[in-house]
């Protein structure tokens, strides 16, 4: 199985992608890791990849499609793999659409995960993060514990609120971004009969 995961910023993506793919027994492939990951190699895409991320360039549609193409090839997504922050833009998904075309291969589904916008604002601008462990909290529904995250080197001193998690970044530029370059790719999907809309809140 081979599914693409959409939804704004704060959706919960990558926690039910991750579920399901702990159920599934496939590779949840996201983005942002695939790209870390990749840079510490010591080829030519690791080596560019990591030239433009060290410098905090953005990395190009065509960088990111030859990254996710060298990874969903890899072994381990033989029997499928999950791709949560990726495709963001119809570009991208064009591009996806060609890789899978050209390895005969096909996506199983598209799962949209749906929140309503004022249970976003709250999930985000709730969200904490400690700077030494990277848990993610929420001061609405997941407070960090008085006795700090279990970690001895972590307290309340380390619980930081990334800047674009702020009520204004999240609404003008986030959330903007997302439906300007992201919202469409749901008319793009539902015409090819592969968007199934899972409901996020709660």
């Amino acid at each position: 199985m081979r599914l693409v995961f959409l939804g704004p910023p704060g959706a919960g993506k990558g926690t039910q992608s991750k579920i399901i793919s702990n159920v599934l027994n496939i590779p949840h492939l996201s983005t942002g890791e695939i790209l870390r990951d990749m840079s510490e190699n010591n080829d030519y895409i690791g080596k560019e990849l990591k030239n433009i991320m060290s410098k905090g360039m953005l990395v190009s549609d065509d960088m990111i499609t030859s990254v996710v193409k060298k990874r969903i090839l890899m072994q381990d997504c033989n029997k499928g793999f999950i791709l949560d922050g990726f495709p963001r833009t119809l570009p991208q998904a064009n591009s996806l659409e060609s890789i899978m075309s050209e390895e005969n291969l096909k996506i199983s589904s598209v799962i949209l995960v749906d929140v309503p916008e004022d249970e976003l604002l709250k999930r985000i601008t709730g969200r904490l993060l400690c700077n030494k462990c990277s848990k993610i909290y929420n001061k609405y529904s997941n407070p960090f514990p008085e006795n700090g995250c279990g970690r001895k080197d972590c307290s309340k001193e380390n619980i930081m609120v990334r800047s674009d998690d702020e009520e204004e970044a999240f609404k003008q530029v986030r959330l903007k971004k997302y439906y300007n370059e992201t919202f469409p790719l749901i008319d793009y999907y539902k015409s090819k009969n592969l968007l199934k809309k899972f409901d996020g809140s709660g």
